[in-house]
């Protein structure tokens, strides 16, 4: 498999008009590799959600760089290669899952007869065909978060970054959530994923970053880190990052 994102030495330095400049990233490299589910693991404020923006184009770097399929995170050309799901809800809550589908492909420029046979395959493929005439708003939370992964699936991305996909939903929404992943992983789908729940995380990904402070302290397999690390995920996490 080839690389398709590749981060290089990449830096974020935040200067806020009172108090002292701090750096959320600081020299981050690694790769993901297509078709690969990629975790990002670290505590709060290690900077993943600030890497994740970066890398969708929303904040520019203070030094580095990182491209994806070839084109830098500065370009505007970055924009169809990347889809994003963020914690937050990022669809419209007055509009039907089918509207907001139709609105954000419209947004990349997909015609409206390959928009809505693209829309009728996600419905199918995140298990919201049944609601996809209801409006947005009256979803319970599992659902909107199958929204959120729709909608950043609507374009046909390159990468899909998933941020805290399954947080605040009940067990079983969670675990439905896992087999959708595990199919676009089936699909070749190129995924970062970061999660505060480890078995998801090992159950689901491929390889996984750890960060602290901003810095990359390791890259292995889920088997790799508990052989070296700990019996389970969670005892790994822990002993690299002493406890927190």
């Amino acid at each position: 498999m080839q690389d398709l994102l590749v981060v290089n030495s990449l830096t974020k330095e935040f200067r806020p008009l009172l108090g002292r400049p701090f750096r959320a990233l600081d020299g981050l490299s690694f790769t993901i590799r297509e078709g690969e589910v990629f975790g990002l693991l670290g505590p709060n404020g290690a900077g993943k959600s600030t890497l994740i923006r970066m890398l969708a184009g929303y904040l520019r770097p203070t030094s580095g760089s990182a491209t994806v399929d070839g084109v830098s995170i500065t370009d505007r050309e970055l924009k169809p290669l990347v889809g994003w799901a963020p914690q937050e809800d990022s669809f419209y809550s007055r509009l039907t899952v089918r509207e907001n589908l139709r609105y954000f492909g419209s947004l990349y420029g997909l015609p409206r007869a390959s928009l809505d046979g693209r829309a009728a395959e996600l419905l199918t493929l995140l298990g919201l065909t049944e609601k996809a005439d209801a409006r947005a708003h009256a979803l319970s939370g599992g659902m909107k978060k199958r929204l959120n992964l729709a909608i950043a699936l609507v374009h046909s991305p390159r990468i899909v970054y998933l941020d805290e996909p399954t947080v605040g939903v009940d067990p079983i929404s969670r675990h439905g959530l896992w087999e959708v992943i595990e199919r676009l992983r089936d699909q070749k789908v190129t995924i970062l994923y970061t999660s505060h729940y480890l078995e998801e995380v090992d159950r689901l990904c491929d390889r996984i970053a750890v960060i602290q402070r901003g810095k990359l302290v390791t890259i292995d397999t889920p088997k790799g880190l508990k052989k070296k690390h700990g019996r389970t995920l969670e005892e790994a996490f822990v002993a690299l990052l002493g406890g927190g």
